[in-house]
């Protein structure tokens, strides 16, 4: 497969910048493709924009998009195969096509000016290590950690600037990597408040669907890693809330060790597990609270879109997404990630309706606040000061 390297059909004179985005996915689906595909939205308005893909699953107007090659399995050959494609084809975009910025999104890409770190893999192999014994010998062995790690590692050395996603993410940036401090600028995550909002309709029929009677407060945890996202917290913290309540659990991971938990604990009539689900938007308007304890979360783009959605959102400080939160406001924060304090917050906001839909109304004014026109305009300022160099 090859890319396209013939001269832009766009009039430069008329363009503001060249950026080529770099990520595998363009797609709404998952956290680090929905933020390069509403950041691409708003580049390619002003800016001639490049899309260094291999799957493009949302279209993305008035953009040029150069797909190239990958090997799918095993999974650190995927990676492999990915970072090189990714860093010869970026190389010579810039070089044949005048790139003025490429942007790399993860550790895609060797050759960039910027990187996105959304989550710092070396804090969390770390943590996973932590884990025990078994988890430190998978840690160290396993090829895909240790493919990530390396080339986390080159990426952080080499590209000019860092964008992070929170201030929890620098922080672990700065403790593990020995990089000065201002090459890591902060631009938080976005949310669209149009596309996540209030649908009394769409919550009718999703509790409908599934049988939930009005009385019955619905819990909502969503995340494609089980145990990292916390699950298992609030699986067993289930038997301490109040009766009336059921959980929606969202995600692409294997549920068996989380069925058969829920079986023994016997609140497995509680949880709907459903996996993938074609319109997220739905299942938060049919929730009243959204529950996220997460043991380690760049941001966490869920609960913003949950908050946009008018839920009051029960998190972890671990998330950098609780940086725009505040508690008792538009949201609860966990001192503690243990199933006592999740359920004390739960029972909280259950036995207190009014105090729940308060903090719901104050989550959509929060979120109101966290655009991704914002985002897309401090991402173009940090291109500047880069090309001013």
């Amino acid at each position: 497969m090859g890319l396209d390297f013939s001269k832009s059909k766009f009039n430069r004179k008329k363009m503001t910048m060249r950026i080529c985005l770099v990520y595998r996915d363009f797609s709404k689906t998952g956290g680090i493709p929905r933020y390069v595909v509403e950041l691409a939205e708003r580049f390619a308005r002003k800016h001639e924009l490049h899309l260094l893909t291999t799957d493009y699953n949302y279209e993305i107007l008035n953009s040029i998009v150069h797909r190239k090659p990958i090997i799918r399995t095993p999974f650190w050959l995927q990676i492999l195969t990915n970072t090189y494609y990714n860093t010869k084809y970026a190389k010579k975009l810039k070089e044949e096509l005048d790139i003025d910025i490429v942007h790399s999104n993860g550790s895609e890409s060797l050759f960039c000016d910027i990187a996105t770190l959304h989550d710092c893999h070396k804090a969390w192999s770390e943590e996973y290590k932590s884990w025990g014994l078994l988890q430190a010998t998978r840690s160290v062995f396993d090829p895909t950690n240790r493919l990530v790690l390396l080339i986390e590692e080159k990426v952080v050395k080499n590209t000019k600037k860092i964008i992070t996603i929170s201030n929890n993410e620098k922080k672990r940036l700065l403790k593990f990597y020995d990089i000065p401090e201002e090459k890591i600028a902060v631009v938080p995550n976005g949310v669209n408040t149009e596309e996540f909002e209030i649908n009394t309709d769409n919550r009718i029929k999703i509790r409908n669907e599934y049988k939930i009677e009005d009385n019955e407060v619905v819990l909502m945890f969503c995340g494609h890693e089980f145990r990292k996202k916390g699950l298992e917290f609030i699986i067993r913290s289930l038997p301490m809330t109040k009766e009336n309540v059921k959980l929606f659990v969202i995600g692409n991971n294997k549920p068996s060790y989380y069925k058969k938990l829920a079986a023994e604990m016997g609140v497995l009539n509680k949880i709907i597990f459903l996996q993938f689900v074609p319109d997220i938007k739905d299942y938060y308007v049919a929730s009243d609270i959204f529950v996220f304890p997460s043991l380690h979360e760049g941001f966490g783009l869920v609960i913003t879109e949950a908050m946009s959605s008018g839920l009051p959102v029960i998190t972890t400080k671990l998330t950098g997404a609780s940086e725009i939160m505040t508690d008792a406001y538009d949201g609860l924060l966990l001192n503690e990630v243990n199933p006592k304090e999740i359920a004390e917050k739960i029972n909280l906001l259950i036995s207190d309706e009014k105090l729940r839909k308060q903090l719901g109304r104050n989550a959509r004014k929060t979120a109101e606040k966290l655009t991704w026109d914002k985002a897309a305009r401090r991402t173009l300022e940090v291109y500047e000061e880069i090309l001013k160099r």
